[in-house]
């Protein structure tokens, strides 16, 4: 039957199944924290973003990415008067692939930036195989000059799931059946989920699915609580409210990924796949301005990249005589980066916080490219990188997927 699926035999699916046998339904968004962040839950186990793993992110596709971030995270600082220490703040770090390469690449840039960067990355469950030093979230500190920094890390944040039913949003319980995880209809468990919908109600058909993300405003606090004086900067893929939740998107946003296959059934495979849902913008913004940042402006992810020389470090890198298959490597982990149809249409927040209000370069509309000529562009690192050439190339990592568009699906 349609959202019920018998439960793998990890220890994660076997606790999980077990609590709700004894204790009742629990919430979506309680299911997805304890399969995501449980004992033995996704993030807490394994790689998952790896050749091996289950997608890859930005980082892990070129380490252009991290570079560019720091012809970012330089603008920030000078614009701060370039002060002795400007401290960027990374939550949901991972394995530390995007801190190595933009603290390998800060001195290459500036070297007096590179003096003043203290980069310091948290997650909240730091892998054993690490890149770069990654704290527990706990660990992050208060009141720092620089920059909070996240890159895909709202997309993993529970959600509660809602269904309309003549009308009426009611919530998408976990609960069990004959020892299989099924879905229950209850009613809301937090005046929210009809909050964010009420303007959309009288659009949205029967049997239409969505989810709610309830702890934004608890991520925007804690934002505030880190950041004293600069700038907030979020990258993720959503979606304005009013897009997330276009009649059209009938099944939602929710995303399930098993060994590099997309799917749409959170309950298969809880502990050992990821779920992620697209991120409702629109609320990032309430959230944030609610405590007391003002907006800086969005764009996407391609914009961003190119307003910050991505161009120009791809004309050098064409211009460097490397072996074809290195080069063809690197082209296309440059490529999937701006890819308009996959993480090129991610979407870049900025927010501020007693900071000039000044546009930044990477997110304005109608400032030039802020470097047209980079130092060398870095190159696939095989230890923290992913060659998305598909064939084995001398050490480089391997990654093969048939479709970006399909890993990175916002189709409604």
């Amino acid at each position: 039957m349609p959202g019920k699926a018998s439960v793998d035999a990890s220890t994660s699916a076997t606790a999980i199944r077990q609590a709700i046998a004894d204790h009742g339904p629990v919430t979506f968004a309680e299911f997805m924290r304890s399969a995501l962040y449980g004992h033995g839950g996704y993030y807490s186990s394994g790689s998952p973003v790896s050749a091996r793993g289950d997608y890859f992110t930005s980082p892990a596709a070129h380490p252009l990415f991290g570079a560019l971030l720091a012809v970012q995270l330089r603008e920030m600082w000078q614009r701060l008067d370039s002060p002795g220490h400007f401290t960027v703040a990374e939550q949901g770090a991972g394995n530390g692939g995007l801190a190595a390469d933009i603290v390998e690449f800060a001195p290459r840039l500036d070297a007096a930036f590179g003096e003043a960067l203290d980069y310091l990355a948290f997650d909240a469950a730091p892998p054993e195989r690490q890149h770069y030093p990654v704290s527990p979230l706990s660990k992050l500190p208060r009141h720092i000059t620089g920059c909070v920094l996240s890159n895909e890390l709202l997309d993993a944040m529970p959600v509660h799931r809602f269904e309309i039913r003549d009308s009426i949003p009611l919530e998408i319980f976990v609960g069990t059946e004959d020892g299989e995880l099924t879905e229950l209809f209850l009613l809301p468990s937090t005046p929210l989920i009809e909050r964010r919908l009420r303007p959309f109600l009288k659009e949205l058909p029967d049997g239409y699915r969505g989810e709610v993300n309830a702890g934004l405003d608890e991520w925007a606090e804690l934002q505030a609580r880190t950041l004293e004086r600069g700038w907030a900067l979020t990258i993720d893929y959503g979606f304005d409210r009013a897009t997330l939740y276009r009649p059209e998107r009938k099944a939602g946003s929710l995303r399930c990924y098993y060994q590099h296959v997309l799917g749409q059934d959170p309950l298969r495979h809880a502990g050992s796949q990821d779920i992620t849902a697209h991120v409702d913008f629109t609320a990032v913004d309430e959230a944030m301005l609610a405590a007391g940042f003002a907006s800086a402006g969005s764009t996407t992810q391609a914009a961003f990249l190119t307003r910050l020389g991505l161009d120009a470090a791809v004309e050098q890198l064409h211009a460097s005589r490397l072996p074809r298959p290195v080069l063809r490597a690197n082209e296309l982990g440059i490529g999937a980066l701006a890819d308009p149809e996959g993480m090129g249409r991610f979407v870049v927040a900025a927010h501020s916080r007693n900071a000039p209000e000044t546009p930044l370069t990477g997110i304005a509309t109608d400032m030039p490219a802020i470097i047209t000529t980079l130092p060398a562009p870095p190159l696939l690192f095989p230890q923290r990188h992913i060659n998305l050439a598909g064939q084995r190339q001398g050490s480089l990592g391997y990654f093969e997927v048939q479709s970006l568009d399909e890993l990175f699906s916002d189709a409604p």
